[in-house]
């Protein structure tokens, strides 16, 4: 006869990894990666924790304390330099670029941003380098301070656009409907269907903040 077979003891199994901030938001970080933002809930990361959605609330307040914890993660993953006035222009590029970086490399998560203000360490600390920047390249205060907001905007909705680009073919589709519209009622767009949809993702985020910065520049000049 077999013998019988011992039930596996509680003790036997592998000793859970202690819950924490840090281990909720790498949950769901590696849940956004997989399976996108909407997979993102506190059922699922709790699942992924060996763990009931109610322990989560502990270190996060609900979805939405989650997603800011995993925003300013993402945020706090940008590399910032000391202001140096010789060379503020590429410094500003290369650091919206970083920024810009690290939302398309977390698909989703600059959609969270869009509508959230700086109240963090990490994006206090982000928008305090940018600032600095702006400050050292001669515009003057008040421009600054509001161009942080718009190349912020301009930043969350470049990664956003990325997301899509990612999966749709958005400037074929585009230049299909461009170049089938009636050339009578819309001469232009029929004429400059491949100007409108040209460049990637990045060619036309360079472009938008030159464009914002020499406006800047004019603006302080006059």
């Amino acid at each position: 006869m077999n013998a019988p077979q011992r039930q596996r003891s509680t003790r036997d199994r592998p000793a859970k990894a202690p819950l924490s901030e840090n281990a909720v938001v790498d949950a769901a970080l590696a849940i956004l990666k997989t399976d996108g933002l909407d997979a993102v809930t506190m059922r699922r990361v709790a699942t992924a924790l060996d763990t009931g959605p109610g322990s989560l609330y502990v270190y996060v307040n609900g979805r939405e304390g989650l997603l800011q914890a995993m925003q300013d993660r993402v945020i706090a993953t940008v590399d910032l330099d000391p202001v140096d006035p010789t060379q503020w222009r590429t410094q500003l590029h290369s650091l919206l670029a970083r920024m810009h970086g690290a939302f398309v490399a977390h698909p989703g998560i600059a959609a969270t941003a869009m509508t959230t203000p700086p109240r963090t360490e990490a994006a206090l600390r982000l928008l305090e380098n940018m600032l600095g920047i702006l400050l050292a390249g001669g515009i003057d205060p008040q421009r600054a301070a509001w161009a942080t907001d718009v190349l912020a905007a301009l930043v969350t909705h470049a990664a956003v656009e990325d997301d899509v680009r990612r999966t749709d073919d958005v400037g074929g589709e585009l230049h299909k409907t461009f170049t089938g519209l009636p050339a009578d009622r819309f001469p232009l767009i029929t004429t400059h269907a491949a100007q409108l949809v040209a460049g990637d993702g990045e060619q036309r985020f360079r472009f938008a903040v030159d464009v914002v910065l020499d406006g800047l520049l004019a603006g302080s000049a006059a």
